[in-house]
């Protein structure tokens, strides 16, 4: 299954590219997504160390146009099972295991990239701008940074501990690794 949803992205990310173009793949060894939750009472963290994506280079601009990533919800943790077994259930993981991401356009401002782009997350689309840092180092691409998600914009529940609901927002870090 793993195998063919690259195969899709980069069936998709080929049809989305124009002139001269590289395909980059994301190196999922040194990779990641972490998000920031919190409640009243406290604060946690998850990660996902197995980050699936592709980018799509144009070798004249040498800048990057598309970028396409896939995590699955089940591969965050936060090092508490009890914690990843109730998000797995809020977030209705069997129902929606994907959390994608697909850019629109990518532009270089100054030294950061602004990325605009579709989240695809619990069975709901949004658009969503956010700027990154990037370090382009011979045929590495490094794009790194944090924006915020409110989940309820993706139809979440939010989850409750001593009747008192988790924050509406969550900080998402990120490091991206593309090579070829």
């Amino acid at each position: 299954m793993r195998y063919n949803l690259i195969f899709t992205f980069i069936i998709i990310l080929s049809r989305l590219s124009y002139g001269q173009s590289d395909q980059l793949r994301v190196n999922a060894n040194e990779s990641y997504i972490k998000y920031e939750g919190d409640h009243l009472l406290h604060s946690w963290e998850g990660t996902n160390d197995k980050v699936n994506g592709l980018a799509v280079l144009d070798t004249n601009s040498k800048s990057i146009q598309k970028l396409a990533i896939l995590l699955y919800v089940r591969d965050f943790d936060s090092q508490n099972s009890g914690r990843d077994s109730h998000a797995l259930e809020v977030l209705e993981a069997l129902k929606y295991p994907e959390i994608k991401f697909y850019s629109e356009s990518i532009k270089i401002d100054n030294e950061n990239l602004i990325i605009n782009g579709i989240f695809d997350f619990h069975g709901k689309q949004i658009k969503k701008t956010f700027s990154a840092s990037y370090k382009n180092q011979d045929s590495k691409w490094i794009i790194f940074g944090e924006f915020q998600l409110t989940p309820t914009d993706f139809n979440i529940n939010l989850p409750s501990f001593l009747s008192i609901k988790m924050e509406d927002l969550l900080q998402i870090k990120y490091n991206i690794v593309l090579d070829s």
